[in-house]
């Protein structure tokens, strides 16, 4: 990336992220507004609201028209439409976070370890919404379908750090009763939500150490192993394989290592944050599904190259 382009997307990160996170752009479709006026209903500063405001119609945010501010449609379906399937703007507070722990690489590189100090200011809410982002939802039907073809006649599946609920919501529209299943504190924030939705059962733990009750046909481990060590992705596929029925499969949806364009870059990520995450090659994943007792090993590309799926059937 030109260094000038890389300026200007650094500056957007922040800039609009912040601004979306106090609320600007939610007040401003609410009421188009002065700039001065907006900065006196939302106790700013009149001239840096100003400056603010200029500039986020410089980088196509907002609109001017004889010096009323408003949201444009872009920012207005991104930013502002919680409901849609286009809005990023949990994903964008939860980045806004991610800034501390990337930049905790040097401690990382010393320590081998994460610099809990830069936890701070983390929000579960944003970072399991935010995992809910238009990408996967554009994705989750092909992962749906990908998934039946191996097991046309699934009945059961157990979305295993399911809680932002995107690829769950696919499976329950196609008629499958659909175990979420995640930490506590993860499955809090979609409750409300998933509770109300046909075919869904939440159910709360640990995948290093326990899985749904009961039998069930499709194990899915989606964005799940690039978070754990090694010893904890081979436990949890073991138990994935106790679970399942006779013929039920397992699914790993991740970034594999040498085939993901994007794959060494969130490994790199993963270690500012998780004591022992890391991104798999396939060989791995095999290893560990052989081990568990799983037959007919395959990994299918997605039409997104940044993914695969790794499959095994018991």
């Amino acid at each position: 990336m030109h260094i000038r382009d890389l300026q200007h997307a650094v500056e957007e990160t922040i800039f609009v992220g912040i601004a979306h996170r106090l609320g600007v752009f939610s007040e401003l479709h609410r009421k188009p507004d002065t700039a001065g006026a907006l900065a006196g209903r939302m106790g700013f500063d009149a001239r840096v609201t100003r400056v603010l405001l200029e500039a986020l119609v410089e980088m196509g945010y907002c609109a001017v028209s004889d010096g009323i501010y408003s949201v444009t449609d872009d920012a207005l379906i991104r930013l502002v439409d919680a409901d849609g399937p286009e809005y990023e703007g949990d994903f964008w507070n939860f980045l806004l976070y991610l800034i501390n722990p990337w930049r905790s690489l040097p401690y990382v590189l010393k320590n081998a370890r994460p610099d809990i100090a830069s936890y701070e200011g983390i929000s579960m809410h944003d970072f399991i919404m935010g995992m809910d982002s238009p990408w996967k939802k554009k994705i989750a039907p092909e992962i749906a379908e990908l998934c039946l073809e191996q097991y046309p006649g699934a009945k059961t599946i157990a979305d295993i750090g399911g809680a932002p609920g995107t690829i769950a919501r696919e499976f329950a529209r196609r008629g499958l009763r659909t175990i979420v299943f995640d930490l506590p504190e993860a499955i809090a924030v979609t409750r409300d939500t998933l509770s109300l939705l046909p075919g869904i059962e939440l159910c709360e733990g640990d995948a290093t150490k326990s899985l749904p009750p009961g039998a069930y046909d499709i194990a899915f481990l989606g964005n799940l192993c690039h978070g754990q060590s090694p010893d904890d992705n081979a436990s949890i596929i073991r138990i994935c394989y106790e679970r399942l029925n006779e013929g039920g499969i397992i699914a790993v949806f991740d970034n594999l290592r040498n085939e993901s364009y994007l794959g060494a870059t969130l490994a790199l990520h993963m270690v500012t944050q998780s004591p022992l995450g890391d991104i798999y090659s396939r060989e791995e994943y095999f290893t560990w599904m052989k081990r568990a007792g799983f037959k007919d090993l395959r990994v299918t590309q997605l039409s997104d190259p940044a993914w695969q799926l790794v499959f095994g059937r018991k």
